[in-house]
């Protein structure tokens, strides 16, 4: 699955099937928003355990802020996991994430034996969202268009709307729904025509297998349509109560295009349809309505590998989460919704001494996808220059820093060490405190994350990468220092 924006431009969301009547009778009694999250059963202490969701209806509820899951979600056939799982922002906008992982990228990281954790490469997650008037999907990364945050035309990071968050989102309804993904989003810029179509569908099935009733789900649910400008391509997402996003589909204009081996990954579906004058045929979906119960009974999508403590589990882009002090984090753009992008390194400098450090790019896919052009960094001899960004102090309090390192040149179990740290400094240059982070890159991407404290009398902090080891090109992205 390889989506590109103009068309396909979300990759493992939920959808589902086609044909079901409309909403009649009473508006629900939930919150638009209760769509989001999936739920856990509990126990007698309100501990989440591993059950269907569905089959406890007298015991369960949404998944809380910070807790493990007691379960995964797996598509039809078991090849891809994903989970709607609830995280938090300073500005209260981002609500939560759905992941998705391909079930053979277990084992790709030795930090994380028997378990998914993100490589964008075999992965990735939707930011999940809502304000007073919409929920929506603030951003996706996935591994055919990478880090993808959606702006809306006056550049809030409001971007594919969803549906109302109030009682429309349980009748039919459309809106316009303009986004780009520019990620120097700055003043007003333009954005594609895209539209929605939304309902609410009560006990809408999900089959799983048509042999097997009993795998069978029926689930009120909401549908939402997403049609690219000039209806080119559609997406569709299900979202449910019981396991958040549930069900995706990417259709395209034409007819017969439906593979075969669809229609046993998304069995007892409508495959072709006709949509604002045109026949669609769909060509991709994924329905997550299997649970498996993770290695060692949980999941902690926020937590840390058992190897090292400093190697993240699943890092949510700051972006999304709360204010990152750096800026051009993705080392790449801005990028033009008119077709053209620069790759910079605007806010960073790579300081000369005591070696030079070289700076170049990632060239080969997915890693130089949308824009984001990520950087690589070289050290000509140890001990070399930093890589890095200086910025003001910010309020008192705790911060986390990290960012996430790869070296694609490196062989199979092969090693190299990046410094990551953290210096502040006085009005008068003096160094006041430094914190470090030793990283262990590997070929694959690993996110790695440390915590600070602002001392009282800094006025400047500078955020440095410093390469370890000579002669070994350490691509980095994501950086951030944020509370």
């Amino acid at each position: 699955m390889t989506p590109r924006a103009a068309t396909l431009a979300l990759l493992g969301l939920a959808a589902g099937l086609i044909g079901c009547a409309p909403v009649t009778g009473t508006i629900p009694d939930h919150l638009p928003t209760d769509y989001l999250i999936q739920m856990v059963c509990v126990d007698a202490a309100d501990t989440p355990v591993f059950a269907d969701p569905v089959g406890c209806p007298d015991s369960r509820r949404k998944l809380r802020l910070g807790e493990p899951l007691p379960y995964h979600k797996l598509d039809v056939g078991d090849f891809q996991i994903s989970d709607s799982f609830p995280v938090a922002d300073a500005n209260g906008l981002t609500l939560g994430v759905q992941s998705y992982f391909f079930t053979d990228a277990f084992d790709d990281d030795p930090a994380f034996p028997d378990q998914v954790h993100l490589t964008p490469a075999r992965g990735g997650y939707n930011i999940m969202g809502a304000d007073q008037d919409f929920v929506f999907f603030r951003g996706t990364s996935d591994p055919g268009a990478y880090w993808q945050p959606w702006w809306t035309p006056d550049c809030r990071a409001q971007g594919w709307l969803l549906y109302p968050n109030d009682a429309r989102a349980f009748r039919r309804g459309q809106a316009a729904s303009p986004t780009t993904f520019a990620p120097g989003c700055a003043g007003r810029i333009r954005t594609n025509a895209a539209t929605i179509e939304w309902r609410f569908i009560p006990d809408h099935p999900y089959v799983a297998d048509p042999a097997d009733p009993a795998r069978t789900r029926t689930l009120d649910s909401i549908e939402v349509r997403h049609f690219s400008a000039g209806y080119g391509s559609m997406e569709t997402n299900y979202l449910t109560r019981e396991y958040g996003a549930t069900r995706w589909e990417a259709w395209r204009p034409g007819a017969g295009l439906t593979p075969e081996f669809l229609k046993a990954r998304c069995p007892a579906s409508v495959y072709q349809a006709r949509f604002h004058g045109k026949v669609f045929s769909m060509v991709d979906c994924r329905t997550w309505t299997t649970l498996t119960r993770p290695a060692g009974g949980t999941w902690d999508p926020d937590g840390t590998s058992a190897v090292d403590p400093s190697i993240r589990t699943f890092p949510v882009d700051p972006l999304y989460t709360g204010g990152n002090l750096l800026v051009n984090t993705h080392i790449g753009g801005p990028y033009e919704p008119e077709g053209s992008f620069t790759c910079d390194e605007r806010g960073w400098r790579a300081m000369p001494t005591p070696s030079p450090l070289i700076p170049g790019s990632v060239t080969t896919a997915p890693w130089n996808g949308n824009g984001a052009c990520v950087r690589t960094i070289r050290a000509e001899a140890v001990p070399a220059g930093a890589y890095s960004q200086t910025f003001d102090t910010p309020p008192p309090g705790n911060y986390r820093f990290g960012v996430s390192l790869f070296a694609p040149d490196l062989s199979e179990g092969a090693t190299a060490l990046v410094e990551i740290r953290v210096i502040q400094f006085d009005a008068l240059g003096r160094e006041l405190s430094r914190t470090a982070l030793h990283a262990d890159v590997i070929s694959r991407y690993r996110s790695f994350e440390g915590w600070l404290t602002r001392h009282p009398q800094a006025t400047d902090l500078r955020f440095e990468l410093l390469p370890l080891k000579a002669g070994v090109p350490v691509a980095a992205t994501g950086a951030y220092v944020a509370r």
